[in-house]
């Protein structure tokens, strides 16, 4: 199972002499970095480079601001609450319950891997328990256990926070378990695959998305839509709307630099609403879509962290892109994990290499 590996933030290459030196132009029609010496010395060697565009590195973002704003996409926020410091590399699961309590999972390593309890003060935040467990996603259930699915996988394990007492719930045997959500309805969505490799996916690779009642009983299952095509390759992570419609991040390839992805949303019948595969005005062949985590408004706007490329995407209902922020803008590096409290607040999760933050902004 993949776990989520944190960066060190590299310098980009000249994307014409390939030395990692500074950045300083870019060519809006080759969309094309640069150096001083290759936008001299080749670039403008090039026939028709006297009609190219050429910007400075500070100006990207502007010019990137203007043409979304010319597709009618608006930013997500326009200003960070709070922000709260933590000791760990990185947020990689964030759920908000009552009270300002939250849960976040720290997965950097199967060595350094914990769930925390906190809750979330107006100058601090408070931690209440640090629980070594070992896993890749978790949920909430009903009755405020913990529930995670230990190496190999196959086995969902409910923790009390109190005793700490475990018990096996369920069991997906010979399936591993990728992603687990607990939804307002109390029905639990697991994601599951095969135990051969991740990738690549075969037309006998099992790569579903599960339902489950409170009693851990199988509800239905959703791997190919009406015609037979795979919905899924690996559900990273789901969520669901006020509708019962089902929002799954789907990675696509296994590279370890780099997981490039898409959202599938399904509807109860299994019926495909749409894919989002990223921004085309964003999301360049340099900056592919590497979503990492989802969640879903009171409003059933769908917001989706676009994690290496340091920016959070926003759809309407339908599945269109109605909002793209650039995170780093507001010095929020790596936004990994999302949830969304009672108040309508996001809470955003870095996942950096040390002191990862937890941003809250209002949407």
């Amino acid at each position: 199972m993949a776990t989520s590996i944190c960066k060190a933030q590299i310098p980009l290459s000249c994307q014409l002499c390939n030395l990692r030196i500074a950045i300083q132009w870019k060519c809006t029609e080759c969309e094309l970095l640069m150096c001083d010496n290759c936008k001299n010395n080749v670039h403008s060697r090039i026939k028709t480079a006297e009609k190219h565009n050429i910007i400075t590195i500070l100006e990207i973002g502007k010019d990137l601001s203007e043409r979304l704003k010319a597709l009618q996409i608006s930013e997500v926020f326009s200003s960070v609450f709070n922000a709260y410091t933590t000791e760990l590399p990185g947020i990689h699961k964030l759920i908000c319950c009552a009270d300002d309590i939250i849960y976040f999972l720290n997965s950097i390593s199967w060595e350094e891997c914990s769930i925390l309890k906190a809750k979330l003060l107006k100058a601090s935040m408070k931690i209440f328990k640090k629980m070594d467990i070992q896993c890749v996603d978790f949920a909430i259930s009903f009755n405020e256990e913990i529930l995670f699915a230990p190496l190999p996988g196959s086995k969902l394990i409910a923790v009390t926070t109190t005793t700490m007492e475990t018990k096996t719930v369920l069991d997906v045997s010979p399936n591993k378990i990728l992603a687990i959500y607990m939804s307002k309805h109390n029905e639990l969505l697991i994601g599951l695959r095969d135990n051969g490799k991740k990738f690549p996916v075969t037309d006998s690779s099992t790569r579903q998305v599960a339902i489950f009642g409170t009693d851990y009983k199988h509800r239905s299952t959703f791997e190919r839509d009406g015609t037979g095509k795979r919905l899924f390759n690996y559900a990273r992570r789901i969520t669901t709307d006020s509708a019962n419609n089902i929002y799954v991040i789907d990675w696509i390839n296994d590279d370890d630099d780099e997981h490039i992805g898409r959202v599938v949303s399904i509807n109860r019948n299994g019926s495909n609403r749409f894919v989002y595969n990223g921004c085309a005005s964003f999301n360049t062949h340099e900056a592919a879509f590497n979503p990492e985590d989802i969640a879903v408004s009171s409003r059933d706007t769908t917001i989706i962290s676009d994690c290496d490329n340091h920016a959070l995407h926003v759809l309407s209902a339908n599945g269109e892109l109605i909002g793209l922020q650039i995170t780093k803008n507001f010095d929020i590096l790596y936004p990994c994990s999302l949830c969304i409290d009672n108040e309508g607040f996001l809470l955003i999760g870095s996942n950096v290499n040390k002191n990862a933050k937890i941003y809250v902004v209002k949407l």
